[in-house]
């Protein structure tokens, strides 16, 4: 059994014991709610691969180990982690990271990699694609990013 990064659709994000938190917090920081993903969208779904230990190591050179500690990647512009206190599929909070923060770091880490341009994309494109694990997260997190981003949904672990 493996761990997946999966979009939330709108029925699951209603459900979701994350979204009022995520709104009261947004609101002390004078944000606006996130409304929640729209009712249709584009299904996002890789695998993660084992090793983690080089992309971590990189990610500690460019100062963006912040994004390591992220449970739910969402599309609202805010700083740093946002925990919430509910059980996240390997921790006991939920860490929420900004999808528009998370271009910021990865395009240096992209470059420095050597990230190819074109990457796969649809369900487990990358998982299938992908055999470097440094490549392969450095793609994960920036095909996350402008997948929650573009469809406006947020993006979890299972």
């Amino acid at each position: 059994m493996g761990m997946y990064l999966v979009d939330i659709s709108a029925g699951s994000w209603a459900q979701d014991e994350c979204a009022p938190l995520l709104a009261e917090v947004l609101a002390t920081r004078g944000l606006p709610p996130y409304p929640g993903p729209p009712a249709a969208a584009v299904d996002f779904e890789e695998k993660l691969i084992p090793n983690m230990a080089a992309f971590a190591e990189v990610c500690a050179r460019h100062g963006a180990t912040e994004l390591l500690n992220a449970s739910l990647i969402v599309p609202v512009d805010f700083s740093g982690l946002i925990e919430l206190p509910i059980e996240s599929s390997f921790d006991d909070v939920t860490r929420a990271f900004s999808a528009q923060r998370l271009r910021a770091p990865i395009a240096p880490i992209a470059a420095e990699v050597g990230m190819p341009a074109d990457l796969p994309s649809g369900a487990m494109a990358l998982t299938i694609a992908i055999d470097d694990p440094l490549i392969f997260y450095v793609a994960l997190y920036h095909q996350a990013a402008e997948h929650s981003l573009r469809h406006g949904c947020p993006l979890t672990y299972i």
